[in-house]
């Protein structure tokens, strides 16, 4: 045996032995979540922690696009906020059965060194049906939200979220 194939003898033995340790690591892992599983307590039930209504309410994930500087974070962020405070509980991305709520920002050039703000904000439904649009349209000094959103993001959900709301609470 070559020098040649005594080394490719071991790249195939490392890589070989690199796929056995990855399936351990799975099954380990796997193994110990059942067994975090067993020994965790039951989730606590709104009736047993006297918390009034915490199961009611719909969750709803907003996301947005398309918004220059923080607009993406700040708008997600300002809405959520906004809905919160109306009863709809915030969700993840990765959490099933929930609204989800997707804005999408145009920013185009205006006359008289001013931008057109358009949000577009779509809601669909848990089933992933849509259940409306809502607009807005907003003339803003011409580069004022390429940095940060600041307030203006907050003045967007505040005049957004009760549209959003009634398509979520219907």
């Amino acid at each position: 045996m070559t020098l040649f194939e005594r080394n490719r003898a071991r790249v195939m033995l490392t890589a070989e032995g690199e796929k056995v340790l990855r399936l351990a690591r799975v099954v380990v892992a796997a193994a110990l979540c059942w067994l975090l599983g067993l020994l965790a307590p039951p989730p606590a039930t709104a009736a047993a922690t006297g918390a009034a209504g915490s199961g009611e309410g719909p969750s709803a994930y907003v996301s947005v696009a398309g918004a220059p500087g923080d607009g993406e974070q700040a708008l997600a962020a300002a809405l959520t906020r906004r809905l919160s405070a109306i009863g709809v509980k915030e969700a993840t991305a990765f959490e099933a059965n929930v609204y989800d709520v997707q804005g999408t920002v145009r920013v185009t050039p205006a006359p008289g060194g001013k931008q057109t703000v358009i949000i577009v904000w779509v809601v669909f439904g848990p089933d992933g049906n849509q259940l409306g649009v809502t607009r807005q349209t907003k003339d803003v000094r011409k580069g004022s939200l390429d940095k940060r959103w600041g307030g203006a993001a907050d003045a967007a959900a505040a005049a957004a979220a009760g549209d959003i709301a009634k398509l979520l609470l219907r």
